[in-house]
C-alpha cells in the first residue's frame, strides 16, 4: 500500500498488520542524450509498483528521495548531485522516523550507483537501532541474470534504457545512440573525471535497447526481489531494545 494514499487513522490501522516499509532511492542525472534524467527514479518506481499489486499488503511503500550523490557526473547538465556528507544522515534520518514510527523493518530500494557507500552506512545504523535492513541495488544484485537479457550494461545503457522503454517509450530515444565503452579504471579520480568516462554521460550499449528487453528484466528479477524479500521476513534476530 501507498503511504501517500493513506489517511493518518488509516495509517495507524495498517500498522497492526504491517511492519515492513520500502524506501525508493533514486538520483536525477544526465542518463546520456537518449535516455530520461528521472531514470534513476522511473525504474525503482516501476518495480514499487509492480511489488505492490503482489505483496502491498504487508509493505508500506514510502514515497521515494528523488535526489541523490553523483561526484562523477556533477559536471553534466541535467545531474543534481547532493553531497555524502548531506546525503547519508538524511536518508538516515528518514530511516530512523520509520523506526519511531513502529517499523522494524525497511527495504532501501535503490536505483542509482553513486548511493551505494552512502547506503551502506545507513544500513548499519539503522540495524544498530534494531531494524532488519535489505538494500537492493538492482544492476548489480541481479547482474548475472541481467547479461542473460541485456548484453550491453552501463550507465544508461543497453539495462537501464530497456527498463525505462518498458515504462513508457517517450522517456527515451535509442536510436540516437550506439555502443560507447571506454577502457579506464573507474576508481582512478581525478578532476572532471566523469567527463572522460562517461564522454556523452552514458556508458554501453544503448542503442541495443528495447521495451520488450525491459520487460524481461522486470519479470526475471521481480522473482528475485521478492525471494530477497522473502528471506528478509525468515531471519531471525534477537532485538537490541
Amino acid at each position: 500500500m501507498y503511504m501517500m494514499n493513506l489517511t493518518s487513522l488509516q495509517f495507524k490501522e495498517m500498522k497492526k498488520t504491517v511492519d515492513t516499509v520500502l524506501l525508493p532511492i533514486g538520483m536525477m542525472e544526465t542518463h546520456g542524450p537518449h535516455c530520461s534524467i528521472g531514470t534513476d527514479v522511473w525504474i525503482p518506481r516501476e518495480f514499487v509498483r509492480r511489488l505492490d499489486q503482489v505483496i502491498g499488503d504487508r509493505v508500506l511503500m514510502a514515497p521515494e528521495v528523488a535526489y541523490g550523490h553523483s561526484w562523477a557526473l556533477a559536471p553534466f547538465e541535467g545531474t543534481i548531485d547532493i553531497s555524502a556528507e548531506a546525503f547519508t544522515p538524511y536518508v538516515y534520518e528518514v530511516g530512523k522516523e520509520f523506526h519511531r514510527n513502529g517499523f522494524d523493518q525497511i527495504i532501501l530500494f535503490n536505483g542509482h550507483g553513486g548511493n551505494i557507500p552512502s547506503l551502506a552506512v545507513v544500513a548499519e545504523k539503522l540495524a544498530d537501532l534494531g531494524m532488519k535492513v535489505l538494500t537492493i541495488n538492482w544492476w548489480t544484485d541481479y547482474r548475472e541474470q541481467i547479461l542473460d537479457i541485456t548484453k550491453g550494461p552501463g550507465h544508461g545503457g543497453e539495462d537501464e534504457t530497456s527498463l525505462v522503454l518498458a515504462i513508457d517509450e517517450s522517456l527515451a530515444d535509442p536510436t540516437i545512440v550506439g555502443d560507447y565503452q571506454i577502457k579506464m579504471n573507474p576508481k582512478i579520480k581525478f578532476p572532471n573525471s566523469g567527463k572522460t568516462l562517461y564522454k556523452d554521460g552514458y556508458l554501453g550499449n544503448a542503442g541495443n535497447a528495447t521495451a520488450e528487453n525491459g520487460e524481461k528484466l522486470y519479470q526475471m528479477m521481480m522473482k528475485l526481489i521478492l525471494a530477497d524479500i522473502e528471506e528478509l521476513w525468515s531471519v531471525a534476530y534477537e532485538s537490541i531494545n
